[in-house]
């Protein structure tokens, strides 16, 4: 909490710095990526499941939205819950850090744009900590599983789920009253031996990209911009080379990285050349 804290200060100084001193000779845009998954209740018929999936997205995606989009401040859920527990927990205050007046209003409103990670979603339901348990996810006290039916990808974590895509950018709309949004990383992983023929990731990025369409054209959203993660396999954090995001192949073996294009990477070129989906009839 205390990290956040500081990066949400250090993100305002960043974009007063830009706003002030760089903007009118640059004309450019300055905000911040926040990633997030969709929450859903396991049992949409279970109040506690519903309060745990808001709680979800409000300790995810929410901990850095509501200072920097909404009122400079972090949410009531995240504040209560904290100082709730701390306080049972024998502290004299929250393990919430606290703005001033002065930070709150520093913070408010330090974007030109929301920025979007988006992978998947998961299903939430409420889960009790004893009340000892020092941690976000005790704080947060929320449990996530899957559907078995949602298909699976080269990571544990993410699982091909589009309609969440499009419940996730209309939330962000009526969330922080409608800010413009650039999706800046979308896709799915494989592992294992390679595959060229990736009909999986052909399949993902349609599928994710039409409930982006919808939530564009049946929701109003104003979605401006969007980025397929990624153009070619990289170094994926904690997992190195295993799990593969890319567009075009690499071998990493080979001193020269060699790069092959995956099917993806022609099925999603041919997204961009027609601006939306291609039509067989038409060729």
């Amino acid at each position: 909490y205390v990290v956040g804290h500081n990066l949400i200060k250090a993100h305002a100084e960043a974009w007063h710095l830009y706003n002030e001193t760089y903007r009118a000779k640059q004309g450019g845009l300055i905000s911040i990526t926040i990633n997030s998954d969709w929450a859903e209740p396991r049992n949409p018929h279970n109040q506690e499941d519903v309060e745990a999936a808001r709680r979800y997205l409000q300790f995810l995606l929410g901990w850095f939205a509501h200072p920097i989009f909404k009122n400079g401040d972090y949410n009531e859920v995240m504040k209560t819950r904290i100082r709730e527990r701390s306080l049972a927990q024998g502290l004299k205050k929250s393990r919430l850090p606290e703005f001033t007046e002065s930070e709150k209003q520093r913070i408010k409103g330090t974007y030109d744009y929301f920025g979007l990670n988006h992978y998947t979603t998961v299903l939430a339901y409420n889960i009790n900590y004893p009340a000892g348990v020092l941690s976000y996810d005790s704080d947060r006290g929320v449990a996530t599983v899957s559907d078995r039916s949602w298909l699976n990808s080269g990571s544990i974590w993410l699982k091909v789920t589009p309609f969440g895509f499009r419940k996730l950018l209309r939330w962000i709309k009526e969330e922080y009253n409608d800010p413009p949004i650039y999706v800046t990383e979308n896709g799915v992983s494989e592992r294992g031996a390679l595959d060229l023929n990736d009909t999986w990731r052909t399949h993902y990025y349609r599928s994710y990209i039409n409930e982006a369409l919808k939530a564009v054209v049946l929701d109003g959203v104003d979605l401006r911009g969007y980025t397929a993660w990624t153009l070619m396999d990289n170094f994926e954090w904690a997992v190195g080379f295993d799990e593969r995001f890319g567009l075009y192949h690499v071998n990493f073996t080979d001193p020269d990285l060699p790069r092959r294009p995956k099917a993806s990477a022609r099925s999603y070129s041919q997204i961009i050349n027609c601006n939306g989906f291609p039509d067989p009839a038409m060729g």
